[in-house]
């Protein structure tokens, strides 16, 4: 995968890119990586009806008649918690019993 990057960045930038990725719980980089592709039409994580009210990138102030990025996480955990929850197996194996076998697996 290629990488990328940028050179003589303005501490201000920075800052505020460090300042959004800490918001989003994301690195730097991943920020970074977030905000180039919502700008090139390559991300979106609004449901299609709300994707005309998601042109702006993260942690910017919203403008009239869009919200900010917390407004949108709390709808999107609201949606999730609507759901039904999966149910669970009697004969699905424990997970931490999944992972053992694996890094023994791995170890060999």
């Amino acid at each position: 995968m290629p990488a990328l990057q940028v050179k003589d960045c303005p501490t201000a930038v920075y800052d505020k890119l460090r300042e959004c990725a800490a918001q989003e719980n994301r690195s730097i980089s991943q920020q970074a990586l977030t905000i180039i592709e919502g700008y090139l039409g390559m991300r979106n994580v609004a449901a299609p009806a709300e994707q005309a009210a998601t042109v702006q990138g993260p942690c910017r102030p919203p403008s009239a008649g869009q919200e900010c990025c917390l407004e949108r996480r709390q709808r999107a955990f609201d949606r999730i918690a609507m759901l039904r929850p999966l149910p669970i197996s009697k004969k699905s194996p424990d997970s931490a019993d999944l992972l053992r076998r694996i890094r023994e697996e791995d170890a060999r």
